[in-house]
């Protein structure tokens, strides 16, 4: 009885114990897994953040090159039309005025026009770019609450493994504590025997040599 409360006591403290180390292996690897998102998400952001800096660049760059070749075009043709004024202006004085002032207009106006062009493809790009971007956040915003969620749920089996744990350990412990009261209670019965163990063998033996003398043959079991 000894020996098995013994194995009992030692099986309770090596339950107990791989106990802790589950529950630290689960808050390790909790822990593990909560940097190493927010690793990955400060990671995503940063590229998401350079390219989107490395696209607008590119688009002020081209928009810019765009503007001043098509600006130099203009400042060709009316350095060919100042040349042209200058022939003409002799005998078409007041018709090549207008005409000038006319195509400078045109000019004008078309440049304008052109420049609105550009500055309004420029903002919807710069709002698709945003979109993309919002986009982009709302959706680390959702892996964000998923993973919370996730640790809410292992949170509460954790919970729930520890509470079963400690009711077992509570069953274990009235367990041991009944066959430490069932051994203190029948410890006198076998203490009684003991002591009568050496008189009922010393009997035993006085039969026997008894027997043995007369020839009295031992009672067989049926």
């Amino acid at each position: 009885m000894q020996e098995q409360m013994g194995k009992l006591t030692a099986l309770l403290k090596d339950e107990r114990r791989s106990h802790h180390q589950s529950c630290r292996a689960l808050l390790e690897e909790a822990e593990w897994r909560a940097e190493r998102v927010k690793q990955q998400q400060q990671l995503e952001m940063e590229q998401l953040m350079q390219a989107h800096r490395s696209e607008i660049s590119a688009l002020v760059d081209f928009h810019t090159k765009t503007l001043e070749r098509e600006r130099g075009c203009a400042e060709e043709r009316c350095a060919l039309l100042e040349k042209d004024y200058d022939f003409l202006k002799s005998s078409f004085r007041t018709y090549k005025d207008n005409i000038f002032e006319e195509m400078c207009n045109s000019w004008l106006r078309k440049e304008n026009h052109w420049k609105e062009e550009q500055e309004r493809i420029l903002t919807d790009q710069l709002m698709h770019l945003s979109e993309k971007l919002n986009k982009s956040k709302q959706e680390k915003e959702n892996q964000r609450e998923a993973f919370k969620t996730q640790m809410a749920d292992l949170q509460a089996r954790f919970e729930a493994e520890k509470e079963v744990l400690a009711a077992e350990l509570t069953d274990k412990d009235v367990t041991i504590h009944l066959l430490k009261t069932a051994l203190q209670q029948t410890q006198p019965q076998l203490d009684t025997v003991t002591s009568h163990l050496p008189d009922f063998v010393k009997n035993t033996r006085h039969l026997r040599s008894r027997r043995m003398s007369h020839n009295i043959p031992e009672p067989t079991v049926p």
